[in-house]
């Protein structure tokens, strides 16, 4: 178990210095890429923290197949961007759900007005 931790702690580690990388290039950038970047940037970052060593969601298999990886991150990231599902659903269900509870807000207030 203790080995385990180590590999996940090395893991983070890796995926750590390659996202401290893409943002100190980032800060050499002109701000029109820095605008093109700004979804890879909040992506990679949470990448980034589905990987803290105490997070056990992945199996030690996993985790070492991705550490042997030159660029971890952008390997995720890539699959990422490869996926077709994108945010748009998770975004679209989140709005939803939002303007179901505005919608019970505003009857609530309104029945209170009533009365």
């Amino acid at each position: 178990m203790q080995n385990e931790m180590k590999i996940r702690e090395e893991l983070y580690s890796k995926l750590e210095k390659e996202y401290n990388s893409f943002i100190e290039d980032l800060k050499k950038s002109p701000p029109e890429k820095i605008i093109d970047k700004a979804y890879e940037k909040v992506m990679k970052e949470e990448l980034c923290a589905m990987f803290y060593p105490e997070y056990d969601r992945y199996d030690i298999d996993q985790i070492k197949a991705l550490n042997k990886t030159k660029e971890p991150l952008q390997e995720l990231y890539d699959g990422w961007m490869d996926n077709d599902s994108g945010i748009h659903q998770a975004l679209e269900d989140c709005t939803f759900e939002v303007l179901e509870e505005l919608v019970q807000e505003q009857k609530q207030k309104n029945k209170s007005m009533e009365r």
